[in-house]
């Protein structure tokens, strides 16, 4: 079983991506794919409540650290944010090698060395790496510290194939890539309400008119996105 967890938005915003790209993870997987959506909520028996998030950038920042200890810290995880399009078998980047290493992602210069929008983790080595849940959940800048540990650490990060995470395109042919992912929260066409920047149009129309097709193929196959059982109106993250 492949274990994907996926950092979502907290009231249904991003539900028109979530459909797309679920149909497109299934549609190319040849394995049993377990997707664990992750998102804010008031259900104080959820795993993903009581967090502090004021100082995250989106409503989901902070959670993928908190992914190995939801798998107890056995086998593999894999995270990934909402805002992607499948074009390739998860199942080979759940296979990707870690080179004895906690963390594969690739490499980046918006964080000032790696890409932690799309990571594998072997969970038993998180362990050592980070710190517990209950600690995690209190911490509002927890996340930057992660990023701060983690990104240009070549000593705890497994170089990941860019293809796995292709940022807005990357100048590639869609031949060329694995995953898409919208990074500039500003472009991204289904304009998310929790994002209070000032929207834009993206620069890859090639890109925008194949989403719209996928969307369509998606809900013909009756993939209409994750509503959450308790929405969570009172959401706080930086959001821009």
């Amino acid at each position: 079983m492949i274990r994907l967890f996926i950092g979502t938005s907290s009231n249904g915003e991003d539900n028109y991506i979530e459909a797309v790209y679920e149909y497109t993870l299934r549609k190319n997987c040849t394995d049993d794919l377990d997707i664990v959506w992750m998102r804010q909520t008031h259900d104080q028996e959820s795993y993903w409540h009581g967090f502090q998030t004021k100082k995250w950038p989106t409503p989901f920042s902070g959670y993928r650290w908190a992914i190995p200890e939801y798998c107890n810290f056995e086998g593999r995880a894999i995270y990934t944010d909402v805002d992607m399009i499948n074009f390739r078998d998860i199942k080979e980047l759940w296979e990707t090698p870690l080179d004895g290493k906690p963390i594969a992602a690739r490499t980046g210069t918006r964080f000032g060395g790696h890409e932690f929008c799309v990571m594998v983790f072997d969970c038993n080595k998180m362990k050592d790496v980070v710190i517990p849940i209950d600690r995690q959940r209190s911490m509002e800048e927890y996340h930057q510290r992660c990023i701060g540990k983690f990104s240009g650490n070549h000593d705890l990060v497994a170089e990941l194939d860019p293809r796995w995470n292709t940022l807005d395109g990357d100048g590639r042919e869609v031949s060329d890539m694995y995953i898409l992912h919208w990074t500039k929260m500003a472009t991204q066409p289904w304009g998310p309400k929790w994002f209070t920047g000032v929207p834009d149009s993206h620069p890859r129309k090639d890109l925008v008119e194949l989403l719209t097709s996928l969307s369509k193929e998606a809900e013909a196959a009756g993939y209409q996105g994750q509503d959450p059982v308790q929405p969570y109106v009172n959401m706080e993250c930086i959001g821009r």
